[in-house]
């Protein structure tokens, strides 16, 4: 008995100079064992100067004079080498194949990490570990000084050069101790700058951020930002203030995965936090080219697609910022100098915007966006007020519903969704104008001005295409307008019928309260593979009647419409004749019927060859004109009549 005590107590005492001699010893024997494991585990010649370590339950290891030789064929022998690198492992968690980093320690190290086209890098190790499953290794804080790292990824495009070094913190303000200074080349594109950290930053599982500094440029792109960063491994904790201004949104893409449109030049200011899959973008301000806009957002990182929500608003609200969205030019087309190349002929220049929308943008991302803007800027003969929209995209397919202007002291209304699930995106369109005001349709039109009623306006469409004229140039559906009650200028209906007389005299006594009851304006086209036909055209008032007839093509952006005036009244130098609408959209043109123009004049002219008072026989007209059937037209086109606002008026005795 006595026999064996002794001999457990030898054991223990053997164990327990074991142990304090395992913590008291460097370890520094175990350099060549070290080496040789690490060359086969990476598949290439590891070689160290020193190797120290302290056994602890957060054992710590001394590397020093570290080298790690390149793959065969590589540009530089060695992959990377540091005078000096320390790691504090966790003892522990390595009995479940977990490496646990308390601290990574660089000083005096430089690193070529390189990825061919076909994916083979230099950084994967030769072979698997077959003894089990993968190691899990976890980071927790890393320290960097006088550290070159640099990057050539013949995949992604992408060559970068990044040196970190330790940095004197300022007396006042956050406590900086590392400077990292990157530069280096995306598909082409340069891009760098510098940033702050804190000395030591913290990778993983730490309740306690590093202060965080960027200042960077990508080619025109300029961000800063600067606050706490923390966990970069785990959670990523953000909380900073960021800057950003560019040329354009559009060119972040696919910097990050967010395709934003193409924008004229911003500026964007907000305060950006991250906590787990989201991050948010509050107290947002900024411009978009000339529009202010101010407001909140998030972005959701979700296994299938992102989730990008906003609640945006707008003071003043240019439309030209928002051409670009469907493919508009906002630069107006510079006039040649004299001696110069004339520009392409308006007759054979298109307007409809022809850009495509980009598919694979639209299937990259899910959002739920919402822009408000109290005032509306636009160029040309617009008259809107205000705008609103909500921008819905799942599983590529954008929905606007609604997308409203305030238009003319009225409104205008659309739904329209895309569905860009195929090669063509597929689209439908439902646009109402309701009680939209004459005289404010046309505000730079002088005799608009004193022309009263309300216009209300019903279209819809179906079509495929991937630019908005692709759209209209196969669209089939509905395109109606009214216009009820009020009054429209005198001088206006006269001069459509070539009434010179009535014309002239209004002229001369000045066209004050001159004005004519509108009893009804209405126009219906059917519209077939891009080509609307009309339906009805006619515009009536008490002293003239106008019939119309004709097509649109979209697909040819021509117009061929006919006009032909019906007088009611009875009046002297009239030379009335059918009027004929063509050309383009982008040069239309109005001409006189000269057939039957010239007939009159030539009939006149023969009169006056005999009686110079017979000459005014021609033209005279008697009034052929007869009131049109308000009621039954309007009733054909419900959706316009009940959003133009109110009856007809009732038909006035003759």
């Amino acid at each position: 008995m006595r026999t064996t005590t002794k001999l457990l107590a030898a054991v223990a005492g053997l164990i327990v100079i074991l142990v304090i001699a395992a913590f008291l010893t460097d370890w520094r024997f175990l350099r060549g064992p070290v080496e040789r494991i690490a060359s086969d585990k990476l598949g290439r010649q590891v070689t160290l100067d020193d190797f120290r370590m302290r056994l602890r339950p957060v054992t710590r290891i001394r590397l020093q004079g570290l080298k790690v030789a390149n793959i065969d064929g590589a540009e530089h022998p060695e992959m990377a080498r540091a005078d000096t690198v320390e790691l504090h492992v966790r003892v522990l968690p390595l009995l479940h194949r977990a490496v646990v980093l308390e601290r990574l320690a660089v000083d005096g190290a430089r690193a070529y990490l390189a990825r061919a086209k076909d994916g083979s890098n230099n950084w994967t190790l030769a072979r698997e570990d077959d003894g089990g499953p993968p190691l899990d290794l976890t980071v927790r804080t890393l320290s960097l000084n006088e550290v070159e790292v640099n990057y050539d990824d013949r995949m992604l495009d992408v060559s970068a050069k990044l040196h970190a070094a330790s940095d004197t913190p300022a007396p006042s303000g956050p406590a900086y101790g590392m400077k990292l200074d990157f530069s280096g080349k995306y598909h082409g594109g340069a891009f760098g700058g510098n940033a702050r950290t804190g000395g030591i930053m913290t990778l993983r599982d730490s309740g306690t951020p590093f202060p965080f500094f960027i200042d960077a440029k990508a080619a025109a792109t300029q961000v800063r930002a600067e606050g706490e960063v923390g966990d970069i491994f785990g959670d990523a904790r953000i909380d900073v203030a960021l800057d950003i201004a560019g040329p354009t949104l559009s060119v972040l893409y696919p910097y990050i995965n967010l395709p934003l449109p193409t924008t004229p030049p911003y500026r964007i200011k907000g305060h950006l936090k991250r906590t787990s899959t989201q991050y948010d973008l509050t107290g947002m301000e900024g411009r978009i080219g000339s529009t202010d806009i101010a407001g909140d957002a998030s972005y959701h990182i979700r296994p299938e697609r992102p989730l990008l929500r906003a609640k945006l608003k707008s003071r003043v609200l240019d439309m030209k910022d928002l051409g670009p969205l469907i493919g508009v030019d906002p630069d107006e087309p510079a006039k040649p100098a004299a001696g110069m190349a004339q520009p392409q002929q308006a007759a054979d220049r298109r307007v409809l915007p022809d850009a495509e929308f980009r598919l694979e943008r639209l299937n990259a991302i899910d959002a739920d966006v919402t822009l408000d803007a109290a005032d509306v800027r636009v160029r040309g003969p617009w008259a809107f007020d205000d705008f609103s929209a909500h921008l819905i995209l799942q599983d590529g397919v954008l929905k606007l519903v609604p997308l409203n202007f305030g238009y003319a002291g009225g409104e205008l209304r659309s739904d329209i969704t895309l569905d860009a699930r195929e090669k063509l995106i597929r689209t439908n369109a439902a646009i109402a104008v309701k009680r939209a005001r004459l005289s404010r349709l046309f505000p730079d039109v002088e005799l608009m001005k004193k022309s009263e009623g309300t216009l209300g306006a019903d279209i819809k469409l179906k079509t495929a295409g991937n630019s908005v004229r692709a759209m209209l140039g196969r669209a089939d559906g509905t395109m109606g307008a009214a216009v009820t009650g009020g009054d429209i200028s005198h001088l206006i209906v006269e001069a459509i019928g070539l009434d010179a007389g009535q014309a002239l005299g209004l002229l001369i006594s000045g066209e004050k309260e001159q004005q004519t009851r509108l009893r009804c304006a209405v126009a219906t086209f059917d519209v077939k593979d891009g080509v609307a036909t009309s339906q009805a055209l006619v515009i009536d008032t008490d002293d003239t009647r106008i019939d119309g007839h004709g097509t649109i093509d979209l697909s040819k952006e021509r117009l061929n419409v006919r006009l032909e005036p019906q007088p009611k009244d009875k009046s002297i130098l009239v030379a009335r004749s059918p009027i004929d609408i063509v050309g383009t959209f982008a040069d239309p043109d109005f001409k006189i019927d000269k057939t039957t123009l010239f007939a009159r004049a030539g009939a006149a002219l023969a009169l006056g060859l005999i009686n110079p008072i017979a000459a005014l026989i021609p033209l005279i007209e008697t009034g052929p004109g007869t009131d049109a059937d308000c009621q039954g037209l309007l009733s054909s086109m419900r959706g316009a009549r009940n959003n133009a606002g109110g009856p007809p008026p009732p038909a006035k005795g003759r």
